[in-house]
């Protein structure tokens, strides 16, 4: 088994959370345009998926530079 493939294969995926939080920042600027009572909900998971997602790309980073 090949880590440093995995690693890579990995990568891809983390894109994919990426584009997902990118939606989701979206979304949130559309309802804060249309001024929505469900803006602070969409903002707080936005902020929380962001958070995660600066996190694990961060630990991802480091196990590629370690391989």
């Amino acid at each position: 088994m090949d880590i440093q493939k995995n690693l890579l294969e990995l990568e891809v995926s983390a894109q994919r959370i990426s584009d997902g939080v990118a939606a989701v920042r979206i979304m949130v600027l559309g309802l804060e345009g249309m001024g929505s009572e469900y803006t602070g909900a969409f903002h707080a998971v936005w902020n929380y998926l962001a958070e995660a997602e600066r996190e694990f790309q961060k630990q991802l980073a480091v196990c590629l530079e370690t391989v």
